[in-house]
């Protein structure tokens, strides 16, 4: 998330520290903190002094509720205020209501704070209705799945990235496999790949060498930077930089989920043709090979590379090209 490296944080100290020793044979242990001088204090202050966990609860508020509306779980406004009391989040809220917005007066009057909580939850509710993941009627309370919403929380797909994917599907209403890839890349879930000064000229240099569809974001942008080492995965191309070696494992990961999300949200909306594209760009993430690409190539270890650029540069009449469908099922 911080793009570089960073001081553990004290949460992990103590948990290494907790394995000190040996319950069944020693009753102490010993546990050596190894750090700079300007990290030292902070680390002993925090170890010396116990300081509450807060929640980040509200940051993804909207996610876990729209998975709660899917289950049929939560289904009105009160029961996803019943919900909320069962959390961490509320747990804090009553101990340390300041850090969460809720000043002494309001704690005077609603002690257990049941309007904050109704807040919450309706500001969620009315975000997921705008993004189309749920219907919200705000005169009863009714909260009621969407085939948006059912998509996101089945492939765990952030609020965020919806908004983005309903934003750009709605302006290109024929995307080409390039826009496709490039709308998979600028999911949420890969904002956390950082652009790195010291990688710009080997990202540069996969793009030209290894990237068939355009990309149409530049490489100084994390959706650039996706689309570039994504197409190098496909490609099997070699990376050698150690961070991009890092980067491109976190996308392969998370761009075969985001990419068959977006083939069911097509799905839904209907459009066929950027269906099936989706689902193809799925497939050559699954297996490491482009659909445009003869499936033999499963075997470059056992067979010669003429065999491939025999078989990949027969010409189908006038449809000959990556785009070509006959090409991708021969």
């Amino acid at each position: 998330e911080k793009g570089g490296n960073v001081d553990l944080s004290i949460l992990d100290v103590m948990q290494i520290f907790g394995r000190a020793g040996r319950p069944q044979f020693d009753k102490s242990g010993e546990a050596t903190l190894i750090t700079t001088h300007d990290a030292l204090a902070r680390y002993l202050d925090k170890l010396v002094r116990d300081v509450p966990i807060e929640s980040t609860f509200i940051k993804h508020l909207a996610d876990h509720l729209n998975a709660e509306v899917v289950g049929g779980t939560v289904t009105t406004l009160q029961e996803a205020v019943e919900w909320l009391t069962y959390t961490y989040l509320y747990v804090r809220m009553c101990k340390n209501p300041l850090s969460y917005g809720v000043n002494a007066d309001q704690r005077d009057q609603d002690p257990q704070l049941r309007g904050r909580s109704l807040e919450l939850v309706r500001d969620a509710a009315k975000l997921l209705d705008e993004r189309r993941m749920l219907r919200f009627d705000p005169a009863s309370g009714n909260l009621a799945v969407t085939d948006l919403g059912r998509v996101a929380s089945h492939f765990y797909i952030r609020a965020e990235s919806v908004a983005t994917f309903n934003e750009m599907l709605d302006n290109a209403p024929d995307p080409s496999d390039a826009d496709l890839i490039h709308i998979i890349c600028c999911a949420e879930e890969f904002e956390n790949v950082k652009v790195r000064p010291e990688e710009l000229g080997e990202v540069d240099k996969l793009k030209k060498e290894c990237c068939p569809l355009t990309v149409r974001a530049p490489v100084e942008e994390f959706s650039g930077k996706c689309c570039v080492l994504l197409q190098a995965y496909i490609s099997r191309f070699k990376v050698n930089s150690f961070t991009l070696i890092s980067d491109t494992n976190y996308i392969a990961s998370n761009a075969g989920r985001v990419a068959r999300a977006l083939f069911e949200m097509c799905l839904k909306r209907g459009a066929a043709s950027a269906a099936v594209k989706l689902l193809r760009i799925a497939k050559s993430v699954d297996h490491r090979i482009w659909w445009f690409l003869t499936p033999l190539r499963h075997f470059e270890a056992e067979l010669p590379g003429n065999v491939f650029k025999a078989l990949e540069s027969r010409k189908l009449g006038e449809q000959a090209g990556y785009d070509s469908f006959e090409a991708a099922i021969s």
